[in-house]
């Protein structure tokens, strides 16, 4: 066989068809994954796009990179989906090729062109997703999720100790969410000398002058759930910055308190954190070297947001907050037991400032004493 038919056939396995004879350059394109595949095959050509000299790889070699990342996800529905000519043909969601790249991938290349040669390149056959006919990763952990939260909120919030026979399947979650910490190396150090700041809101006659005035309160005045601590359990709520302190604070319905101070505290140790708020990045299909992991990280996007979403306080927030107040109980306790460097606190996107971020540390009032110091305090009025 001539080398010309067996490259033909090399393409044809991969859903290739009539390629232009063309090259391009990396400028084409926004994803990072295709721009760095060009960066590290691109050699010294003419692009068919620009008009220029540049630095270029070929269309083929090029759709060769892309369909890898393709097939990841998608493959002809004949090979997986039931057809029937009197319900229509294929009894499921099938895409064109044309549908495939600019609607489900939304693949965004200039000029048009290329869009329309990558598209003309691609067999044109009924394609579809298998991974939408039968669970995978994230549909299992999304699933194992929700039903922990079932379990945790209406039947038995016990899980370190009780008997209950739902108690090993609602901890299994627990212990994936812990594995996922690890795995994408999200624990991280919050260094000595970190500023950190929290707030009180009160009334023109209250002076805040003391630490303990304005850091966590004792055990026993700490009355109210909070997102990550059940009522009785003191733990220390922070920011990163003013502005986050204070959104996460201040409560606008009660006219009585038109004031806030603001305390700068800082950290007088390393503290070793899990950080949701830095999250891996999502890479393009392109760009996906471990399916497994790709839905391992889609899963913990939809795991932040769900425990970090913003709750309603009117009096169903006793029930909506335990998942988050046990996933805490466990990240403090079972995963710290053989951990020599002790997770001391969470990292997480603030609810009330976007792109920004907000922490709590497992300390009560006694605790941040040893932890922390205070620099400063500000007072301000509510405008």
């Amino acid at each position: 066989m001539g080398g010309v038919k067996q490259r033909l056939l090399e393409l044809q396995s991969r859903n290739l068809t009539s390629i232009p004879d063309k090259h391009i350059c990396i400028k084409h394109f926004e994803d990072k994954s295709i721009k760095h595949f060009i960066k590290q095959n691109y050699g010294d050509g003419f692009c068919d796009y620009c008009g220029k000299e540049l630095k270029v790889v070929s269309l083929e070699d090029l759709m060769e990179f892309i369909m890898a990342g393709i097939s990841n996800f998608y493959e002809d529905a004949a090979n997986f989906m039931s057809y029937n000519s009197r319900e229509g043909g294929y009894l499921g969601k099938i895409y064109t090729p044309d549908e495939l790249i600019q609607e489900q991938i939304e693949l965004m290349a200039e000029p048009f062109e290329v869009i329309e040669d990558i598209v003309n390149s691609i067999e044109d056959i009924a394609w579809a997703e298998p991974d939408l006919y039968h669970d995978n990763i994230t549909d299992d952990l999304e699933f194992q999720w929700e039903y922990f939260k079932e379990i945790i909120k209406h039947k038995s919030r016990y899980l370190f100790s009780s008997g209950d026979s739902e108690q090993p399947k609602a901890l299994h979650i627990l212990q994936e969410v812990g594995n996922l910490i690890s795995k994408l190396k999200l624990i991280k150090i919050v260094p000595a000398g970190t500023k950190l700041y929290r707030c009180r809101q009160h009334d023109y006659k209250t002076h805040i002058t003391e630490f303990g005035q304005i850091s966590a309160p004792p055990n026993r005045k700490a009355i109210y759930p909070n997102r990550f601590s059940p009522s009785g359990i003191s733990m220390f709520y922070s920011a990163f910055d003013i502005d986050t302190a204070i959104l996460e604070t201040i409560s606008r319905t009660d006219k009585h308190k038109k004031y806030i101070t603001v305390g700068e505290f800082e950290t007088l140790e390393n503290q070793f954190v899990v950080d949701f708020n830095k999250l891996p990045e999502v890479p393009s299909i392109f760009g996906i070297r471990d399916k497994r992991r790709y839905y391992l990280v889609l899963f913990l996007y939809s795991f932040v947001r769900d425990i970090t979403q913003q709750i309603t306080k009117d009096g169903k927030e006793h029930t909506e907050y335990v998942p988050t107040q046990v996933v805490t109980e466990f990240l403090r306790y079972p995963f710290n037991k053989n951990r020599t460097n002790k997770i001391s606190g969470i990292i997480y996107p603030s609810s009330q400032n976007v792109n920004h971020k907000s922490a709590v540390f497992f300390w009560d009032d006694e605790l941040s004493t040893e932890k922390l110091k205070l620099n400063k305090l500000e007072r301000r009025k509510i405008i």
